[in-house]
C-alpha cells in the first residue's frame, strides 16, 4: 500500500484545472491504454456462458460489467472541458433611477 494516499478532487476543482484535463486526455489517447481497455471490456463482456448462469449470478455479473464499462466512459467524461457559464444578467440593471 502506498504511503501517501491521494484524496479525490471535487468535480468543480477538477474541471477548473485545464492542465489536469489535458494530461488525462493524453493518457487516455494512448494506443496501448485504448487496446488494454478494449481487451478488458471484451474479456469481461457477457457471453453464452455467463447468460446461462443462475438468475442471481447472471444479474450480478451484468451489473458488475455495466459498472466496469461506465468507469472507463466516466474517465473520458473527465477530459471534456466544462463550458464556463456566463454570469446571470440582472434584467433590471438597464433601468436607472431618475434624479
Amino acid at each position: 500500500m502506498p504511503e501517501k494516499i491521494t484524496l479525490p478532487v471535487p468535480l468543480d476543482r477538477w474541471f477548473a484545472d485545464d492542465k489536469r484535463i489535458s494530461e488525462l486526455r493524453e493518457i487516455l489517447e494512448s494506443t496501448t491504454l485504448q487496446e488494454a481497455i478494449a481487451t478488458l471490456k471484451e474479456v469481461a463482456g457477457p457471453s453464452y456462458g455467463t447468460i446461462t448462469l443462475s438468475d442471481n449470478d447472471s444479474r450480478a455479473r451484468h451489473a458488475w460489467y455495466a459498472g466496469y464499462r461506465d468507469a472507463f466512459n466516466d474517465l473520458h467524461k473527465l477530459t471534456k472541458f466544462k463550458n464556463k457559464t456566463p454570469k446571470q444578467i440582472d434584467e433590471w440593471t438597464h433601468i436607472h433611477p431618475t434624479q
